[in-house]
């Protein structure tokens, strides 16, 4: 399979002043790219951004942004951002509108903070049913599927029940996972899922984020400030690859 994302010469400003500036992101298939640069650089910014997702009152100034691994040809080829370069609010909704069927089964995105991914009037189970729905191939078994996502990422059955409030951070940061991952898409944005975690926490689940989409053979565009995160995860990379045979 061809890459999933390339976004090329990312431009982007608000009220006249530059946010983003020359980012270009290449997201393979079974691989994970590492976008870093410190707090207030515009990471966020450039991973909505790869999800077509231009907020109000920005402007895009440059930059295409394609989707390779789309099965239909001629949505693999386009150029999402063609229609909205140089223009403003209104080409930025319509962009927003148009990619809103590629977040779930293509793409998927894990938010900083839990709380931003979690409703917290809903049950874990009633989240991740919506997100299992998104499926190309909805599962005959619903019950059966969400066990499988608890399990997946450590969660206990009984957290299907639970609101987010009753759980702890660490089991809402595995809970938030589950639900992007649920929809089994094949690139997920992970923006900086060490926030608030402890040392500890932030270990197990970078480690767990990268075991599952390793599991899954998607991409994995991961946003951060920490060297040794990304590091970690190279390391794991590089274990987790087989030796060539002499």
């Amino acid at each position: 399979m061809s890459s999933l994302l390339e976004i090329r010469n990312l431009h982007i400003q608000h009220a006249g002043r530059t946010l983003v500036e020359g980012v270009n992101v290449t997201v393979e298939p079974g691989k994970v790219t590492a976008l870093m640069g410190p707090s207030g650089s515009g990471k966020t910014l450039s991973a909505r951004a790869c999800m077509g997702q231009i907020d109000r009152g920005l402007r895009l100034l440059s930059g295409s942004l394609r989707y390779p691994g789309i099965k239909d040809p001629t949505l693999a080829a386009k150029d999402w951002f063609g229609p909205v370069v140089g223009q403003g609010d209104d080409a930025n909704q319509k962009l927003l509108q148009e990619t809103s069927a590629l977040r779930g089964a293509y793409m998927s995105y894990s938010p900083q903070l839990a709380s931003s991914a979690l409703n917290p009037s809903r049950t874990i189970g009633a989240q991740l049913a919506l997100a299992i729905g998104r499926r190309v191939d909805a599962p005959a078994d619903l019950a059966q599927a969400i066990r499988e996502s608890l399990k997946e990422v450590g969660l206990p059955e009984y957290c299907s029940k639970s609101l987010p409030s009753a759980l702890s951070g660490g089991m809402c940061q595995r809970a938030a996972l589950a639900i992007a991952v649920a929809p089994q898409p094949l690139l997920v944005i992970a923006d900086e899922p060490e926030t608030g975690l402890d040392p500890v926490l932030t270990r197990a689940v970078t480690e767990l984020l990268l075991a599952v989409c390793v599991n899954r053979g998607c991409g994995l565009l991961l946003i951060s400030h920490q060297d040794e995160t990304v590091e970690r995860i190279g390391a794991s990379i590089v274990r987790t690859r087989p030796e060539k045979s002499s």
